[in-house]
């Protein structure tokens, strides 16, 4: 076993379509990549066998900073971020989202601070200086309570195309989203087609 430096190289890395809206990434896109990180429709479907695949995520998607604080002895917390996430994008009710993320926003210390820019504004960012494990605990429960402040549970959700469980932020104006891309979005609508062709409708 080699020492963990927290340089191992970059790999080649293709940020699946539909996962994120913007580079660099907001941090509910880092929750959804981390959420993702497990796809069912991938084979294995675990891509989290090592902090590899999410940190070079991180990269790809303008955090190269948090990745270079990910080690590999952060494997077993971010997995249980990312089990966490998981449950607060499927939560069925806002008591259940209440009872997942207030104790991960605890544990994480994810308390706003009044940071100002390079332009001289003020702004409250979580864990500003912080990066790795330590940065994702704090920043992305916290975006995801931000969020359901703002909306409910309205904008996050898993994809609807079975058996795809992956994670999704709704952007759209009309909040209608379903699916986690639109490959999801064509297949579902290829097998409703071929079900009403056998069914001969």
């Amino acid at each position: 076993m080699t020492a963990d430096t927290g340089t191992s190289p970059k790999t080649d890395f293709t940020m699946p379509p539909g996962w994120i809206h913007r580079l660099p990434a907001d941090d509910l896109d880092l929750a959804v990549l981390l959420v993702n990180s497990m796809d069912l429709l991938e084979d294995p479907p675990d891509r989290l066998t090592s902090v590899q695949w999410y940190r070079d995520a991180l990269r790809t998607a303008g955090h190269a900073d948090i990745a270079e604080g990910l080690h590999e002895r952060d494997l077993d917390g971010l997995k249980e971020l990312r089990a966490l996430l998981r449950l607060l994008f499927s939560a069925d009710t806002l008591e259940e989202a209440v009872e997942i993320v207030n104790p991960m926003l605890v544990r994480g210390a994810a308390v706003p601070q009044l940071v100002v820019d390079e332009d001289g504004c003020p702004g409250l960012q979580v864990a500003p200086t912080a990066t790795g494990l330590e940065a994702l605990a704090a920043r992305l429960p916290a975006a995801a309570a931000e969020l359901i402040a703002e909306s409910e549970l309205r904008r996050l959700g898993t994809c609807a195309g079975t058996p795809c469980e992956c994670a999704f932020v709704d952007r759209s104006r009309s909040g209608s989203r379903r699916f986690c891309s639109d490959w999801c979005n064509d297949r579902a609508a290829a097998a409703a087609y071929r079900a009403r062709r056998k069914a001969g409708l």
